[in-house]
């Protein structure tokens, strides 16, 4: 074997090869500065990992810098062969051997078969060799280059060695690579020696994507993980996976194929082990556990010395229990060595052995069949949907298709088919695999899993183009007579995404027949898709013991593993003010299906954490949420994701007061969103306008937008979630604009919706709706009332337009200093939120019970005493429960006084308080400061 079957061809300039700058930098210095580093270099490294193209590298540097190269490569076929590897070397200078003095000359002639003699010592011929290079660089200096170092027969790298450790001063440098995986070499000596690392996945997958532009990522990310940094694998394995053999994730098979130069890496150090030892090689290869010593591994008591020879030959790593290939691309090489009998038989005595885990028998037992088997289709069918209740969609619709391909009847065939293209649209978002499933599971058989395919269909015709009609009447058909009875899975597939469907429809005509199939498929739906039907039409009408079964069934997301059952729970979440709850969850399902490539589950993770994000006045998470999902959702086509994860980011920008940003996105929402009869997308645009238009005392405008989501008013028996979201917004606005009638009409509407049961925001914002709506006493006890029904922390930008509002009343009751202080209070968390209209306004009402605008920035950061000095302890590094002990107050008290300190100093932690008390200070000291 030569130095060619590892060389990896990057096709890049030696500038610019991919992870590998640090490296040609030595190199560099090694040829360009002999003083700083002697002017030898060993690359040592596994095979394939990139020394050969750093070896071509040298030599660009070398013609660069106008030396002369000379080359030899060891091959294992000459290793036996006395100076096989000089004589390889040395050839083109065969013309100056007669520049050396006699001895020298007459030593490298015996030694090279150049002519007859006595055997001269090796001392004779390293100093002949080193004379000879010396004299070839008198005119142009030389760069000796030595590839696979580790297959020079024992004499030339003897000799070799002797000449690296000589050249320092001189005009000769001398570069060699040695693999790792094979015996040590005396090479290193006192020579510099440099070992090459595999590249870090940014720069593998920089790499595929400089050679392999159209590589789909599911296959390059794939590539990433088995190759692990090795450049060979990197550019050789695309050509066993292209994208349209393996057009998803879940096809791409769990060996690795090799091509013949990758096989040649590994096949023959595994082919020279016994067979018994090769046959436990392939157990543990198509296990993949890694457990083979264990009790319940797969290799019997006498296996251990066959796995010590394993080890080695370098092929296993043995710590304790586990034995681990050496890299993932050994493990393929085992599997290609065996024959397709030998793998069948592997596998059924590996399914005998996994007898305690359903999922991988299931598997193995796939692996082991012939042709069709339904008893092995249903096994694996069972761990489909087990493998998305553990939150892995990918395994879950690689599952479900082998359970197709090994269905003996074409009917369950379709079905199954269908099933995993629910699984691919939902969960995956790979919609090209989902058009592909469909079109297999319609060639099968007529109806086509009739229910599941139903499903499947309208999620794509949903996903892909937002057809909501033609999504609706395929689904709605399906449901209303289907060709054979649905399974409770079926149903709960169809009518979440019937529930989707209607929810983007937004109109009487799709929520009738929704609620419809609801009622008709009851006993078949699970308790959270029947508190999603009483929710997602009209929140208002939700009963107490839904939302208490839903806070149950919240509670519960904590150890959920099904990405799917996390976001169903979190869409009505979101409807009813609870998706604080699910923050954590919705994180884990954001992290882990980036992770897996589920591109649907990533995304809808994304739009709930907007949401939750808005609400929770954390408006850069929003945008920076937004973005990322926007990015998604238009990478891989999930077009009815886009026009929410717009209004996301427009409806953050307008309570930031950043009207051109809000509004830039919403005309092109409304032209995409009236021909695909998405009417809840007008109804977005016009609360977003209805926000930046109070942010800015606009409020005709407000008043406008806001009545074009509700043409009626407020109306207890149609209320939509938009239509509550704006409801506090059009009291405000309607008030503002004297038409009194009108808002006392909304508020009292607000009432017999009895919306206040939802959450306690929705107290706080009907008992100021009432105060709105009110004047002198009555007033002020509706927003003492409103103040008093949600916790301090929730809801930060409602509760400080509450605080506004009061401000705002008790003015002009002429209550001058109890004006001030809930002004001050609505100042500092506007700020803190960054809320710029409604701080102006603050300040503006401030500026008018007498305050300057300077004495209103300086009073939202007055602390009592109390404060001052809590905060003080706090930034000198004290706990609470320490303050507490040092002022006799509980550790309790203490948090609720820095609770109150942070927004009115500007900071969010503990570490920010030193800064600011000491610009407070310099503040307080400043004479013109009031």
């Amino acid at each position: 074997m030569t130095a060619e079957h590892e060389r990896p061809e990057y096709g890049q300039a030696v500038s610019d090869l991919t992870g590998r700058s640090a490296e040609l930098d030595l190199i560099r210095a090694v040829i360009e500065d002999t003083a700083r580093l002697g002017g030898s270099l060993t690359l040592f490294g596994e095979p394939g990992v990139g020394k050969s193209v750093l070896l071509d590298a040298a030599a660009d540097l070398a013609v660069a810098n106008g030396m002369r190269t000379l080359r030899a490569a060891g091959a294992e076929f000459e290793a036996n062969i006395a100076f096989a590897g000089l004589n390889q070397l040395l050839v083109p200078l065969a013309a100056m051997f007669p520049q050396l003095d006699s001895p020298h000359e007459s030593a490298l002639r015996v030694a090279l078969g150049f002519g007859e003699g006595a055997t001269p010592s090796r001392i004779m011929i390293s100093t002949a060799v080193l004379s000879l290079l010396l004299l070839a660089a008198q005119d142009q200096p030389l760069v000796v280059l030595v590839d696979d170092a580790q297959w020079l027969d024992e004499a030339s790298a003897d000799v070799l060695a002797f000449v690296a450790r000589r050249v320092d001063g001189t005009a000769v440098r001398v570069l060699s690579t040695v693999r790792t995986t094979e015996k040590p070499l005396q090479m290193r000596g006192e020579v510099n020696s440099l070992t090459i690392r595999s590249l870090d996945d940014s720069a593998a997958e920089a790499l595929l994507i400089d050679r392999y532009p159209d590589l789909a990522e599911h296959v390059r990310l794939r590539i990433v993980t088995e190759a692990q940094g090795n450049p060979l694998a990197l550019i050789e394995l695309p050509a066993t996976l292209t994208s349209d053999r393996y057009p998803t994730a879940e096809a791409l098979p769990a060996v690795l194929p090799l091509t013949e130069r990758l096989s040649r890496m590994f096949t023959d150090r595994i082919a020279a082990l016994a067979p018994e030892t090769q046959d436990l090689l392939l157990l543990l290869a198509l296990d993949g556990s890694g457990h083979a010593l264990s009790d319940e591994g797969v290799a019997g008591p006498g296996a251990a010395a066959q796995l010590d020879i394993a080890e080695r030959e370098r092929i296993v790593v043995i710590d304790r229990h586990s034995v681990v290939f050496r890299h993932p691309l050994v493990r393929s090489a085992v599997v290609g060595l065996a024959g397709p009998e030998s793998r069948r038989r592997a596998h059924r005595a590996l399914a005998k052995c996994r007898a305690a885990d359903p999922g991988r028998r299931a598997w193995h037992l796939a692996d082991a069949s012939i042709g069709p088997d339904e008893e092995v289709a249903t096994l694996l069918q069972r761990e489909s949907i087990q493998a998305l209740k553990r939150g892995d969609p990918s395994a879950a619709v690689a599952a479900m298709t082998r359970s197709a391909d090994l269905s003996p009847d074409a009917e369950h065939r379709a079905q199954r088919l269908a099933g995993a293209a629910h699984f691919a649209a939902e969960v995956m978002g790979d919609l090209q695999s989902v058009s592909q499933l469909l079109t297999d599971a319609r060639r099968l058989h007529a109806n086509a899993g009739s229910l599941a395919t139903a499903s499947a269909a309208a999620s794509l015709m949903l996903y892909s183009d937002a057809d909501v009609v033609s999504a609706f009447r395929v689904l709605t058909t399906a449901l209303r007579a289907p060709a054979a009875e649905p399974t409770a899975d079926e149903v709960k597939a169809a009518i979440w995404v019937l529930s989707v469907i209607a929810s983007l429809n937004g109109r009487k005509e799709m929520w009738d027949p929704y609620l419809e199939m609801v009622d008709r498929y009851r006993d078949k739906l699970p308790g959270g898709l029947l508190i999603r039907s009483e929710v997602v039409s009209n929140p208002a009408t939700v009963s107490t013991e839904a939302l208490d079964t839903l806070d149950r069934q919240i509670a519960a997301l904590a150890t959920e593993q099904d990405p799917g059952q996390i976001i169903r729970v979190g869409y009505v979440a979101n409807d009813v003010d609870r998706l604080a709850d699910l923050r954590e969850p919705l994180l884990r399902v954001w992290q882990d299906a980036a992770r897996t490539g589920a591109v649907a589950s990533v995304t809808n993770a994304l739009m709930l954490l907007c949401a939750e994000s808005y609400l929770a006045g954390r408006w850069d998470d929003t945008q920076r949420f937004a973005e990322e999902g926007l990015e998604r959702a238009q990478a891989y086509g999930y077009v009815n994701f886009i026009w929410f994860l717009h209004y996301s980011r427009a409806l953050a920008a307008a309570a930031l007061g950043q009207q051109e940003e809000a509004e830039e996105p919403l005309e092109e929402m409304l032209a995409w969103s009236i021909p695909r009869h998405a009417f809840i997308v007008p109804q977005h645009v016009h609360r977003v306008r209805t926000l930046a238009a109070i942010g800015r005392s606009d409020f005709e405008t407000a008043y406008t937008e806001a009545t074009k989501i509700s043409p009626r008013g407020l109306e207890p028996g149609t209320a939509h979630q938009l239509q509550l979201f704006v409801a506090y917004d059009l009291v405000e606005a309607a008030v503002r604009t004297g038409r009194t009638v009108q808002a006392q009409g909304f508020v009292d509407a607000m009432l017999r919706m009895g919306i206040t049961k939802i959450s306690s925001r929705w107290s706080l914002l009907v008992a100021a709706a009432q105060g709105l709506v009110s004047g002198g006493e009555v007033a002020s006890a509706h927003f003492e009332r409103a103040l008093a029904a949600a916790p301090e922390e929730l809801w930060p930008f409602e509760r400080a337009r509450v605080l506004l509002a009061y401000g705002e009343h008790l003015r002009r009751e002429r209550a001058t200093v109890e004006s001030r202080v809930h002004l001050t209070a609505a100042l500092a968390l506007f700020d803190r939120l960054r809320a710029a209209p409604w701080a102006e306004r603050a300040r503006n009402e401030m500026s008018a019970t007498g305050l300057s605008r300077r004495q209103a920035d300086v009073s939202q950061v007055q602390l009592t005493p109390q404060e001052l000095q809590i905060a003080t302890l706090a930034a000198s590094g004290l706990t609470n429960k320490a303050i507490g002990e040092r002022l006799h107050l509980s550790a309790r008290t203490v948090s609720g006084h820095l609770y109150h300190v942070f927004p009115k100093l500007g900071v969010t932690a503990r570490a920010g308080l030193r800064d600011a008390l000491t610009a407070l200070s310099e503040q307080h000291d400043d004479p013109e400061s009031p």
